[in-house]
């Protein structure tokens, strides 16, 4: 693989099990219906904070919809991992 720099496999096997053991803790933590929705706060996308779950619009899928996307979503998604 061509790369700016060399990788840091065991640093970014680190990285990558931490961000799966975050995301295994969310989802547990949860309530079910929560879970594969898209969380709305003031109409913008958002990771649900679980001590304000009824402050938030929930969007679920549905048959023939379509997948959301927005530079906010996109924000959202890679806030919490930082830059590589």
């Amino acid at each position: 693989m061509a790369t700016e720099k060399p990788l840091d496999v065991p640093g970014l096997h680190a990285r990558i099990r931490k961000m799966l053991n975050e995301a295994k803790h969310f989802i547990r933590a949860l309530p079910s219906d929560a879970v594969g929705v898209l969380s709305l706060e003031e109409g913008k996308p958002v990771q649900p904070d679980l001590t304000r779950l009824g402050d938030y619009q929930f969007c679920s899928g549905a048959p023939r919809g379509i997948w959301p996307s927005s530079p906010e979503i996109s924000s959202a998604m890679l806030e919490g991992y930082g830059n590589p």
